[in-house]
């Protein structure tokens, strides 16, 4: 019994132990599940307010009242934050205007459901009212990731590259289109963006397409017809008008455009006749009156008597527009064709100040200058017309004209170069650049210009002459140099300087008799310079005639006192 009493003691106390284990397990699984319960509750009570506040929020939408509408959704989120209640508020802040804090709970909506497109497209939305275009691009991206059929979404992502990425836009319009058929606004976007890349073949082929949607559109008619016209198809052009003419003799819009397009063909008989049928019809309509006046100066190249009746249109359109530069401009051409430059100088000054960005005014003005030889009148309107129009290469080569003709070498060259950089191909920069370095004895420059620009033309007289002149000078290639100085030659026969380099480059092949020949011919074509008549007297000298020769060396330095290497030539009697 002794050995046996510890063992009950024992037992007891573990029964006792496991009865107390077993009842605080139930107690805390008790208070567990009391407390999952009343979190539930406070849940649903929070949902209760939540709810509550976003239906007294949606009333005060409906009634327009959207400042309490977001005070009520903005408690709303205090029970639950919700992408739901997010995108409401920033929904009510757009429509206020206020974008930064609309954006704002826009992107919390979607960090909170970032694939409900609803919300990317709110975000989007909301860029575009704040013109930010550029932010609403990775929003419209993002739904076609989500969903690659959202057809809204690609055609917002293209309308938004349209201007920035032309040809990404293309690339969505055409998949759209060969997806879902023709659709006459991804048409016509489709069809703008070819036009704006000059790919007019592919544009008027939209525009036939969206014809053929709908046939009886005169408008779209007129539309393609000008297409054709910029796509160099006349005839399907021209098909077109006549087409909407036999339908509506009276179509003032198709007798524009039909007389249009005979005019740029140089059929100025027909583009007259419809002219003046759109004239009856619209006697008063100045456009067409201006329309009118240009066929008339069109005429005037093949008939004089035109230029007095285009005159007078101009000159009251002139009155009755002042504001306008297009009268201004024909009324200049006129004054030029009656050798009336200051009067021309004049209109084509006026057609700079309404319409700078005429290029064509401003390179009347510059060159006039140029001939008068009033260089730094010419750079001083170059600088004007290089603020106007930085992208034009032709101010910048007039402007190295002036420079150099004023010895601003280094600014000539700058100034040319530039307008190199924006029309790589002009012939006439090109060889004014080459010769200003071929001057300045920079001649590995000027001969890699020579080579590009006979690359560009192998016949450009202009360049075989200067080219070929500036290796006879170096003794160089002269079998070559005389090639190309014959071969321009053929070009202007009479041309003095021309003659000159032919003369020259035989005599420094020393055949003398035949350079005495060509050097004679220059001077009696007339303005010889100074350097052709001391290349005459250097020929004269080898020929054996010293007197002729020292006649000849002074004749040059009377035109040219400057000259010291022809004094120092004088006093030496010898070259």
């Amino acid at each position: 019994m002794k050995n046996l009493l510890p063992i009950l003691v024992l037992a007891t106390a573990v029964v006792f132990a496991g009865c107390s284990f077993s009842k605080d397990a139930v107690q805390e699984q008790r208070a567990k599940k009391a407390t999952q319960q009343i979190n539930t509750q406070l849940k649903e009570v929070q949902r209760d307010h939540a709810l509550s506040h976003v239906i007294q929020g949606s009333v005060y939408d409906v009634t327009g009242d959207l400042a309490n509408a977001i005070l009520e959704y903005q408690e709303a989120l205090q029970h639950e934050p919700s992408a739901a209640i997010h995108y409401a508020i920033s929904k009510d802040y757009s429509s206020l205007g206020k974008h930064a804090l609309a954006a704002q709970h826009a992107k919390e909506a979607i960090r909170l459901d970032s694939l409900r497109i609803l919300y990317h497209q709110n975000l989007a939305g909301i860029y575009m009212n704040a013109y930010q275009p550029e932010l609403a691009v990775p929003e419209y991206e993002r739904i076609v990731q989500i969903d690659s059929n959202n057809t809204e979404g690609w055609f917002n992502l293209a309308r938004l590259y349209q201007t920035t990425r032309p040809l990404s836009a293309l690339k969505i319009y055409e998949r759209i289109l060969d997806r879902e058929g023709d659709d006459w606004e991804i048409l016509l976007q489709t069809a703008e963006i070819y036009n704006a890349l000059g790919r007019f073949d592919e544009a008027a082929a939209k525009f036939k397409r969206m014809v053929e949607l709908d046939p009886g559109n005169r408008v779209l008619q007129r539309q393609l017809a000008e297409t054709y016209g910029r796509a160099g198809k006349t005839q399907e052009a021209i098909k077109i008008l006549e087409g909407i003419l036999e339908a509506e003799k009276n179509n003032a819009d198709a007798l524009a455009a039909l007389a249009d397009v005979y005019l740029d063909q140089h059929n100025y008989d027909r583009a007259l006749e419809l002219y003046q049928r759109l004239l009856a019809l619209e006697h008063t309509n100045p456009e067409v009156r201006l329309r009118v006046g240009v066929a008339y100066v069109g005429q005037s190249q093949r008939d004089s008597t035109f230029i007095g009746k285009a005159k007078p249109i101009f000159e009251q359109l002139n009155k009755e527009l002042p504001n306008d530069w297009r009268p201004y401009y024909y009324l200049g051409m006129i004054a030029d064709r009656e050798k009336k430059d200051s009067l021309a100088g004049r209109y084509f000054e006026r057609v700079t100040r309404l319409a700078e960005w005429n290029g064509d005014a401003w390179w009347y003005i510059g060159t006039s200058y140029f001939e008068k030889g009033e260089y730094q009148k010419l750079a001083d309107e170059m600088q004007r017309a290089r603020k106007a129009l930085p992208k034009d290469s032709r101010v910048y080569f007039l402007l190295g004209l002036a420079f150099s003709r004023l010895d601003k070498t280094d600014e000539a060259i700058s100034a040319l170069r530039h307008s190199l950089e924006l029309k790589s191909d002009d012939i006439n920069t090109l060889s004014t650049l080459a010769l200003t370095l071929d001057g300045l004895h920079r001649y590995q420059e000027s001969d890699s210009l020579y080579e590009r620009a006979l690359l560009l033309d192998p016949r450009s007289h202009i360049i075989l002459n200067n080219y070929g002149y500036s290796l006879a000078e170096r003794g160089l290639q002269l079998d070559r140099a005389l090639q190309m100085s014959l071969q321009a030659i053929t070009a202007e026969p009479e041309n003095a300087s021309y003659l000159d380099t032919v003369g020259w480059v035989y005599f420094r092949l020393a055949r003398y008799e035949e350079a005495r020949r060509y050097i004679e011919k220059a001077i009696a074509a007339g303005g010889a310079s100074a350097t052709v008549y001391e290349h005459m007297g250097d020929i004269q000298y080898k020929l054996g005639q010293k007197e002729k020769a020292e006649e000849f060396w002074k004749q040059a330095l009377q035109m040219n006192s400057g000259n010291q290497s022809l004094r120092d030539k004088i006093a030496r009697g010898s070259l």
